[in-house]
């Protein structure tokens, strides 16, 4: 009789890159200045497009979006161009129920800000691997995996071809249906730790940190509200940044108002935005 693996049913850990995502879904606000009106547009079931236009910002011009998407439950293929001709690709394909692929392209008639960026990804029942290459010669491999229901561990190497340099990354997460605490580090002096708190349905609370040796440290503190028909996110930074958006669901699944705000005395720093958002 085989012996049972040491990690047998054990939950899938999730991708390495996103073991901070519960926190980041609160400490993320989305921040921008001027008008900002987006239309979106399912054609079909398998195809939609979006219009997306910003004007009045302080620190940007006035541009314009055109954007598609295209998939089902196993592929995605999704593009952007702006006004000024930057286009920007996307595919995803899941090839089997562990493995996938992923891909995002961008070019610009600059040609300097052009990228590519390319993922393999393979799922265990308690596991999660992935490979990505990206511009630049860029090569990176993670592993996590989960050690007990709510304990995770995992480790990231990267190479640059380009600097000849190499890093290595290690990473833990302990979570549970109302808490989850990760912790990151680099060998080139890295340190990111994040705390997110599910206090109700309605209040989420989160917390981060950051020390990048001789470069920066900051530090964070964020809640999210969710009302009957909005949704309100505050933020508050160590460096005096003072942030806030508002989402009204004003016909919930048709149309949403955006209001978007951010302050530092400090910097002189102002930002103020609204949005209107229509289209599922």
């Amino acid at each position: 009789m085989a012996k049972p693996s040491l990690f047998a049913n054990l939950p899938n850990p999730g991708k390495l890159e996103e073991i901070q995502k519960e926190a980041k879904a609160v400490l993320s606000l989305d921040i921008f200045d001027g008008a900002r009106f987006e239309v979106n547009k399912g054609l079909n079931q398998n195809f939609a497009v979006t219009h997306n236009v910003w004007m009045g910002s302080s620190v940007a011009a006035p541009s314009y979006e055109f954007g598609a998407n295209v998939g089902d439950e196993k592929m995605l293929i999704a593009g952007r161009i702006d006004h000024s001709g930057r286009l920007t690709g996307r595919y995803q394909h899941q090839l089997t129920p562990s493995v996938s692929v992923r891909g995002i392209a961008s070019t610009s008639p600059e040609r300097s800000q052009d990228n590519l960026q390319m993922d393999v990804d393979v799922k265990g029942a308690s596991s999660y691997s992935g490979l990505r290459y990206a511009t630049g010669g860029v090569t990176m491999a993670n592993h996590m995996q989960s050690i007990t229901p709510y304990l995770a561990v995992g480790s990231e190497l990267f190479y640059h071809h380009g600097r000849m340099i190499t890093g290595l990354h290690g990473a833990v997460k302990y979570g549970t249906p109302e808490r989850v605490f990760t912790a990151k580090a680099g060998t080139f002096g890295s340190l990111e730790l994040t705390y997110a708190h599910k206090v109700n349905d309605k209040v989420s609370l989160a917390t981060e940190a950051q020390y990048y040796h001789g470069q920066m440290s900051s530090f964070g503190v964020a809640g999210q509200f969710n009302l009957r028909q909005a949704t309100y996110k505050g933020l508050i930074t160590s460096d005096c940044t003072i942030a806030a958006t508002l989402e009204e669901k004003v016909v919930p699944g048709i149309a949403n108002f955006i209001l978007s705000g951010q302050i530092n005395h400090k910097k002189k720093d102002y930002k103020f935005g609204f949005g209107l958002t229509l289209g599922g």
